[in-house]
């Protein structure tokens, strides 16, 4: 049995899915816009957890190859960008922390789990890497998330954003199991 490499090349038809899926992604989430003025730390991953670990694991389950979701995180941080560039730089890490991960942990997407671990920790990383950015460079919005005592509600929100997130992991998986078994994802 032939051993697949760990990097292998992109189509254009990979790279084109995953652009469709991650523009699929980005207008769910434009739920967000509705919580933007909310200023609770957590809550835009919470609104947004479901979307952004279903669809990063359907496009994964279909191109299981090493650089993915960097470019599902690069594709839907262009359009963050323009709404915040900490989102598309959050985004962005995020996206060369998880290729790192399953490189290291699983050598490439080839199992489920790879697959399920990528698109679950795809938002819960945001939150690391946002809360620097407001505690370093936005001391204002740092105040406005954490003041008046909204720590615990905060607390609440990104706990719960890591549980919707494995949530919509496990059923991205599932609904890509049964696309594949009806023939309509094909690898």
């Amino acid at each position: 049995m032939k051993e697949r490499k760990i990097l292998e090349r992109f189509t254009v038809k990979d790279v084109v899915f995953l652009a469709i899926v991650s523009a699929v992604a980005t207008c769910t989430a434009a739920v967000m816009a509705i919580v933007s003025q909310v200023y609770i730390f957590g809550l835009a991953q919470l609104v947004t957890a479901l979307q952004f670990s279903l669809f990063p694991a359907v496009a994964l389950m279909k191109v299981r190859k090493v650089g993915s979701i960097l470019f599902f995180a690069v594709f839907t941080g262009i359009v963050e960008l323009f709404m915040a560039p900490v989102m598309f730089f959050s985004s962005l890490l995020t996206g060369l922390l998880l290729e790192l991960f399953v490189v290291l942990v699983f050598k490439g997407y080839r199992s489920d789990r790879a697959v399920f671990f990528a698109s679950w920790l795809f938002i819960p990383l945001t939150l690391p890497f946002n809360l620097l950015y407001y505690a370093f460079f936005s001391a204002e919005l740092y105040d406005l998330f954490f003041g008046s005592g909204f720590q615990m509600v905060a607390a609440v929100c990104a706990a719960a954003s890591v549980l919707v997130s494995a949530a919509g992991a496990f059923v991205g998986i599932r609904i890509s199991r049964e696309l594949k078994k009806a023939g309509v994802l094909k690898r």
